[in-house]
């Protein structure tokens, strides 16, 4: 399914975030606190990537597809927002501890900001993109899709490919070519698992 496909693929990019964010936190916990601008470039691609454009979809396109569709999910939908509603209120207070250069605070926010989210995005896969699977037709996935895609078009254009860039950049700094590499191996098994279940299921 298309517009499940477009969230596991920013799934796999925020996961990437919140990893460098766990090691900026780990750093500061033990005295070494991240370099500042490191620190406001890993927000600036959660404000951007991971709100404004991920979970836009999301709140914008799949959650109003899924409500039209059938009412009954209603309040699985309601909560999934207002955890989407602490998230941003967490990515607040990182940027309130950057300002205040409070390091307890940035530690506090940012553990429970990697906490929060990686539960947060294991429910959607386990429970709300296969919801989606279920109820959505071949034609309003590709509807849902389309307008994912078709979503703050410009502003992605011009900033999705710099804000990846950064978290390369970031990735290389705080995480090291060694877990770059097992993360390239987990994708591909990843990729080759989904290609098989989906020989399989044609099969049947």
């Amino acid at each position: 399914m298309e517009s499940t496909r477009l969230l596991l693929e920013d799934h796999r990019h925020i996961l990437r975030a919140l990893d460098i964010l766990e090691e900026m936190a780990s750093r500061a916990r033990h005295g070494r606190k991240p370099d500042e601008r490191d620190v406001e470039d890993l927000l600036e691609f959660l404000d951007g990537y991971g709100d404004r454009l991920h979970q836009g979809r999301e709140e914008g396109f799949l959650f109003p597809a899924l409500i039209d569709h059938k009412q009954k999910h209603y309040t699985k939908l309601s909560q999934l927002s207002f955890e989407h509603d602490r998230q941003r209120s967490l990515i607040r207070g990182l940027h309130e501890s950057t300002l205040s250069a409070s390091s307890k605070d940035f530690v506090f926010c940012a553990t429970r900001l990697v906490e929060l989210l990686r539960a947060h995005m294991k429910e959607e896969e386990a429970a709300l993109f296969p919801l989606a699977e279920s109820t959505l037709s071949q034609q309003d996935d590709a509807q849902t899709a389309g307008e994912m895609m078709e979503h703050d078009k410009p502003w992605r254009d011009d900033n999705v490919p710099e804000l990846l860039q950064l978290l390369d950049r970031l990735e290389s700094i705080y995480l090291g070519k060694t877990h770059m590499e097992a993360r390239t191996l987990r994708q591909r098994s990843r990729t080759e698992g989904r290609t098989a279940e989906g020989r399989n299921s044609r099969r049947r």
